[in-house]
């Protein structure tokens, strides 16, 4: 049994159980991205995605790039969840990475980090918390897996308010 306790300056540590229940969702196979495209996402799903890519890269104009992404999460009803959406992507991709819009958003191909984004808010939409953190802690570290979680579970959070589902992944399908 796993046992997770983060204290964020609260009263009250969260406390959750990350230990894979027998009825878990499927491990994500990370493996089969390379055969998943953006056209196979759902609209909320691809939002999600540009959104990854979007703030996972530097831009020329920084305060223009930060308008457009607000001015997204705004139309999109979810304006509410962007500062946790940042911190999420901050820790599970890290420093923004140079790379050309045209490369960054030309881009068919699903990467681990888009992959598993779109894994763990499915998770979360379906309450499976420990599956979400076992799929995050794969490109964070278990502490950064941790927070990663609750940033990316007030994302969920939002886009069920919505009624705004990602899909869970199926491997099987996206081959």
């Amino acid at each position: 049994m796993i046992i997770i306790r983060i204290s964020l300056n609260l009263p009250d540590p969260v406390t959750f159980d990350a230990s894979r229940p027998p009825d878990s969702a499927p491990d994500l196979d990370l493996g089969a991205c390379e055969h998943m495209t953006v056209c196979d996402l759902a609209g909320v799903e691809r939002f999600l995605v540009w959104a990854v890519r979007w703030s996972a890269s530097t831009h020329d104009d920084s305060a223009f790039a930060d308008l457009c992404l607000r001015d997204s999460f705004e139309r999109a009803g979810i304006a509410g969840c962007l500062p946790a959406f940042r911190r999420y992507v901050a820790l599970a991709h890290g420093d923004p990475a140079p790379c050309p819009p045209v490369a960054r958003l030309g881009c068919w191909r699903i990467n681990r980090v888009e992959a598993t984004s779109l894994h763990a808010v499915a998770c979360l939409q379906s309450d499976r918390f420990g599956d979400a953190w076992h799929a995050l802690s794969a490109v964070c570290s278990r502490m950064e897996a941790a927070r990663a979680m609750l940033a990316l579970g007030e994302v969920a959070d939002e886009l069920s308010r919505l009624q705004a589902r990602v899909r869970p992944w199926d491997a099987a399908q996206a081959r």
